[in-house]
């Protein structure tokens, strides 16, 4: 219910600004592997539709799509869906501009690429994202509507503030820009530098980073997940530390439980997985079996048993995970964890009790 009011609100209200643009546009640059959906112009009511129309029909005969966005912005709610749309088909976007059709040959890469305000939403549903230097991408608020009262208005503007949230969060940005692009005005604009660009997450980082803690089972744990993990082979999409019983885990998990290990390669008995690394600034360490327990059919695909040691070392900076098989059984698991200087506090705080 809550979901569909917010929806009748943005459609009925919310538009972001758009300074005077055609309309949007869609064409395919295909290629062998990967293909490039162009969209460029302004992103206006029922856009979001139309978008997705023109995926189903064309959005064929490669393995990867990239989203190649150039627009000024336009219909906050179409911008939302565009978004959510990407992230569902696991397709990437960009900021770039190109030339026009040229027959028999590749359009060329054009400078001066823009994505504003409601193309900025759209832009952050893709599941890896790019802006090139000279490339820029813009965030504000969104415009609100007339109501009866200013305390409706109050509750309206919450919802639909909450509803950005919420998207930007599961987008993986920093909840900083959200901050961020509250402070502008509709009629303004926050364009990040590109150090602002990867502190706020709005182009990924590359590994697990920026953990958080949260309560789980009666416990705290620190968790991170890394959208760009999961592969044809690989399967760790989350990483989660804690400790439980005085000893430290580390949870690898997958993104559902369609991913997670079939039960030949779960169970001791038909398994190639003989036990776990760990690299770590202070050295690397290495685990049997026994250090080791495996999930079939679930989410949740190993739980990796370690020492204080190895928690404290893997706390205090960069680090990598790796299950190990030596057989070409198709097993990978593990993953690569960014930590700030000094390490990640989130992993050393769940680790806490077993320190």
């Amino acid at each position: 219910m809550r979901k569909t009011a917010i929806t009748a609100i943005l459609a009925a209200v919310v538009v972001f600004s758009a300074s005077a643009a055609a309309a949007m546009e869609i064409e395919m640059e295909r290629g062998n592997a990967t293909s490039k959906i162009l969209v460029t112009g302004t992103i206006a009511d029922g856009d979001a539709k139309k978008f997705e129309a023109y995926w189903d029909e064309n959005a064929y005969d490669s393995f990867n799509f990239i989203i190649s966005l150039d627009s000024p912005g336009g219909s906050l709610l179409d911008g939302l869906e565009i978004g959510q749309f990407i992230r569902k088909q696991g397709a990437h976007t960009e900021v770039r501009r190109y030339s026009g059709e040229v027959p028999g040959q590749y359009r060329q890469e054009l400078p001066g690429a823009q994505c504003y305000s409601a193309c900025a939403l759209a832009f952050m549903g893709g599941i890896e994202r790019e802006i090139p230097d000279d490339a820029r991408i813009g965030f504000h608020q969104f415009y609100g509507g007339t109501f009866a009262s200013s305390s409706a208005a109050m509750q309206q503007t919450q919802l639909i503030s909450s509803a950005i949230a919420g998207y930007l969060r599961n987008m993986g940005a920093k909840p900083e820009l959200f901050e961020l692009l509250s402070n502008k005005s509709p009629n303004s604009m926050f364009i990040p530098t590109q150090a602002e660009i990867a502190a706020l997450n709005i182009v990924q980082q590359p590994g697990f980073h920026a953990f958080r803690l949260m309560p789980k089972d009666g416990l705290i744990v620190a968790t991170a997940v890394d959208e760009q993990n999961p592969g044809a082979l690989e399967r760790v999409y989350e990483i989660e530390t804690l400790c439980w019983k005085r000893r430290p885990i580390v949870n690898l998990y997958a993104r559902s439980e369609k991913q997670g290990l079939p039960p030949e390669m779960a169970a001791r008995s038909t398994t190639h997985i003989d036990g776990f690394r760990i690299d770590t600034t202070s050295g690397t360490f290495e685990y049997g079996s026994d250090h080791l327990k495996l999930y079939p059919n679930s989410k949740l695909l190993a739980s990796l048993i370690i020492d204080s040691k190895v928690a404290r070392a893997l706390g205090s900076g960069s680090g990598m995970v790796v299950v190990n098989s030596y057989t070409a059984s198709g097993v990978l698991m593990g993953g690569r964890i960014e930590a700030p200087a000094g390490g990640d506090p989130a992993i050393l705080a769940s680790f806490r009790d077993c320190l």
